[in-house]
């Protein structure tokens, strides 16, 4: 029956396309072949991706009805009245139209006709139609985001009307620092925040292209961007120049490069053979953050003349923040092995740890050092203290305040390290409110979870009356004395 077999409308052979002219964003349109390459025949200069056209030339070089609609006598029935758009197909044998019409949504099929022919009309199925149905730059070939590798950003610096800061790798290569843009107050950044940063750079992707050739940035907010992210990090080069002044300017490069310019060089030699040479460059990408476009995302660019869209999720990993949601919440980390002396007054007493090392050897010739702890002058396990001193020390606020604090009562603890280097630091617990204890360290106040800071009072008590069971049933009756 009619229904089974299939009408062929028009066929070509895609080799013999000269031109596809047809309807985008209401004008007409023509990509020609030139060299066996598609261009845009009036701006030669646009980035046509030829995978795209080559899969519309594709789809039309055997054009089958599933349908035959004969001696029609009114078009606007099928929307062929004043077609959606008309695919003009040129070849060296001449030119053919297909005129395409309505949509019939529920059997996902359009009505088309050809050339002059007003009295047939073809139902032919969507992918027939759909490749020319596109905004201009679905046509267009567009870049891609240049890659980060997360792991090797430095620095990151976001310039933005409300939110701005600057986020710097500390030399060992593990910490961080945060500061606001244009301040010189740094303050230790939190290793996960941080690590957030980075890898939503890593993730950066662009969604929509957008314009090849950018006159005017201002109607997409670029010429006063809303934040402007600056990235530096590095990447390895290869480099196969036998040029000598070439490859000594990328050296040159490597070692001006903070503290890692050593390990730069040894990658140097040990990634050397025969051929080529690696070297370790800096790099610095700006990304101009602009208008929201819409659909969720806002417009971005990187050159000032290719504009994309990247959606706002994945922006949000880097912009609107401010320095205090990077900020550390470790309220104070001092690492045992560099501890000389810990001073703690609790209650009405204040109990004093100092931290002796020996070093010695042992038959083999081997190194071994000996940590001792003493408690007001008297030795003491070290697991009993360094329990205590690891829940001192591992402690995390859920906040930072940035508002001004004035406690409302004496401290509960006070807790004065000296390290190795006689450098002293204070940290002060306050009673704040029912969830929290205020934890003050010079002009910082962190919010401690109430339950942390009992658990570490609890293994304080532990270590002080631990010592002697005559001192543990002392202490309790003296306070009540007084």
């Amino acid at each position: 029956s009619e229904e089974e077999s299939k009408t062929e409308v028009f066929s070509v052979k895609t080799d013999d396309i000269k031109s596809l002219e047809f309807i985008v964003d209401k004008k007409e349109v023509t990509f020609e072949k030139k060299d066996d390459s598609w261009v845009k025949k009036d701006e030669t200069a646009f980035p046509v991706n030829q995978t795209t056209l080559d899969s519309a030339a594709s789809a039309i070089k055997k054009v089958e009805a599933d349908r035959v609609l004969e001696d029609v006598e009114d078009l606007t029935e099928y929307g062929l009245d004043s077609p959606s758009n008309t695919v003009t197909v040129d070849t060296a044998d001449g030119t053919t139209k297909l005129n395409i019409g309505d949509e019939n949504t529920s059997t996902n099929q359009y009505y088309i006709s050809k050339d002059d022919d007003d009295s047939t009309v073809y139902v032919v199925a969507a992918d027939t139609v759909s490749p020319f149905m596109n905004s201009l730059y679905d046509y267009a070939q567009g870049e891609d985001f240049p890659t980060i590798d997360s792991s090797t950003v430095k620095k990151v610096q976001v310039s933005e009307n409300k939110d701005s800061y600057v986020l710097e790798e500390n030399s060992d290569g593990a910490t961080w620092n945060v500061s606001g843009d244009g301040s010189s107050d740094k303050e230790s950044a939190d290793t996960t925040a941080a690590g957030n940063v980075t890898s939503g750079l890593g993730s950066f992707a662009f969604d929509q292209f957008v314009n090849y050739n950018a006159e005017d940035l201002s109607q997409y907010g670029l010429d006063k961007p809303y934040a402007t992210i600056t990235v530096d990090y590095k990447e390895e080069v290869k480099d196969d120049s036998t040029d000598s002044t070439e490859s000594g300017e990328n050296d040159s490069t490597a070692s001006e490069s903070d503290s890692e310019s050593n390990d730069t060089t040894d990658t140097d030699s040990s990634s050397e053979d025969a051929d080529s040479k690696t070297t370790t460059v800096d790099k610095q990408l700006v990304i101009y953050v602009g208008d929201e476009a819409g659909d969720g995302s806002r417009y971005v660019t990187v050159d000032n003349k290719q504009i994309y869209t990247m959606s706002t999720d994945t922006l949000s990993a880097v912009i609107d923040k401010m320095p205090s949601d990077l900020w550390s919440l470790i309220v104070n980390y001092l690492s045992v092995k560099n501890l000389d002396q810990l001073q703690v007054t609790y209650g009405e007493t204040t109990s004093t740890v100092n931290v002796s090392r020996e070093t010695s050897t042992d038959d083999d010739g081997n190194e071994k050092e000996t940590t001792t702890y003493q408690l007001d002058g008297k030795e003491i396990e070290s697991t009993t203290f360094t329990t205590f001193y690891n829940k001192l020390i591992n402690m995390a606020g859920q906040k930072r305040l940035t508002d001004a604090y004035t406690p409302a009562a004496d401290p509960e603890m006070t807790a004065v390290f000296t390290d190795s280097d006689k450098n002293q630091t204070t940290v002060t617990f306050y009673t704040y409110d029912t969830n929290y204890y205020a934890a003050v360290v010079g002009d910082k106040v962190f919010l401690v979870n109430k339950m942390t800071v009992k658990e570490m009072f609890n293994a304080y008590e532990t270590m002080v009356n631990g010592e002697t069971e005559t001192e543990a049933i002392a202490t309790p009756t003296a306070e009540a004395e007084k």
